[in-house]
């Protein structure tokens, strides 16, 4: 349980390192799961943001003095590849189906990425780091994070243990490409209950890819 622990307690470094907190998506936008559609949101706040009486702008740091800071923060080794990885999109999707059946919340954790894995291989290639959607990583980090938590506990509440056999899955979003990572957005799992009744659902928010493994980048869902 020491991966799953640090994957929540982290949530917490990252509300308070970061300028900004993350609000309630809307119901209707599916597509708030992708990083893209995240910043179009920030940005737009940041314009509200600008108008109001006593906003101060913060000097801000270079992104690669941002990217030590953060990294020095969370510890560990620079890493290369995402550790715990599945082989295939696939793979990866039956993996949750198989975790959540089983209620297997350490290894349903493993299978998204890591804070260090983030800063090292996600972070730099992200849009958040140029115009016009240039954020510092804690504020990215903490919007990935508290979301895809939240999204993790409920999917363990509300369909762990129980007998469903996985069918199939789909994604229905343009995979967008950053640099080395591809994001898949709008992936919905097919399951069947135990009736043999066929149930589709969202159980996580995207998948990412890189060099050819694959890990959760948000399990933020419809629960």
């Amino acid at each position: 349980m020491r991966r799953l622990s640090f994957f929540l307690s982290f949530i917490g470094i990252a509300s308070t390192t970061a300028t900004a907190c993350y609000g309630p998506a809307d119901a209707a936008s599916a597509h708030a799961d992708s990083l893209r559609t995240d910043s179009i949101a920030r940005a737009r706040q940041d314009s509200i943001n600008r108008t109001l009486p006593g906003y101060v702008i913060d000097s801000a740091r270079p992104i690669p003095e941002e990217i030590r800071r953060f990294a020095a923060r969370i510890g560990g080794n620079p890493v290369s590849m995402f550790a715990h990885a599945s082989a295939s999109r696939e793979a990866l999707v039956r993996r949750v189906v198989r975790d959540v059946v089983a209620s297997d919340s350490t290894d349903l954790s493993a299978a998204a990425i890591t804070p260090r894995e983030f800063i090292d291989l996600v972070y730099p290639s992200s849009p958040y780091t140029h115009p016009p959607y240039e954020q510092p990583p804690d504020l990215v980090w903490m919007q990935i994070a508290n979301p895809s938590a939240a999204g993790y506990r409920r999917l363990l509440a509300r369909r762990g243990g129980q007998a469903f056999a996985y069918v199939g899955y789909g994604c229905a979003g343009k995979p967008e490409r950053q640099g080395a990572n591809t994001i898949h957005v709008d992936c919905v799992v097919t399951v069947r209950d135990p009736s043999h009744q066929a149930i589709k659902q969202r159980w996580f928010g995207s998948i990412i890819e890189r060099d050819g493994r694959f890990k959760i980048l948000s399990y933020r869902n419809q629960f």
